[in-house]
């Protein structure tokens, strides 16, 4: 049986330890067709408390670069069959 896998919505957000991302799959696979949801967060590599403001700026532009480039190999991933 072979499954499609469409992507519905892609959602980022800022969380207390890092960016997260949320997937939004519609997963056909023959006469069916599923929601499926997939979750990936990016750590900052640093705890933002007591850091002055640049170094906040710094720690999440990098996590988000990082993030991206993440998303970029999920998008592009074929489904499992």
């Amino acid at each position: 049986m072979v499954s499609t896998r469409e992507v519905m919505a892609v959602i980022r957000y800022p969380s207390k330890h890092g960016y997260a991302t949320e997937i939004w799959f519609r997963v056909k696979e023959g006469r069916r067709s599923r929601i499926r949801v997939q979750r990936i967060i990016e750590p900052y590599e640093k705890p933002l408390e007591n850091l002055d403001p640049k170094m906040i700026r710094r720690v999440k532009e990098k996590a988000l670069k990082n993030l991206n480039k993440r998303l970029r190999e999920v998008m592009h991933k074929r489904p499992s069959t």
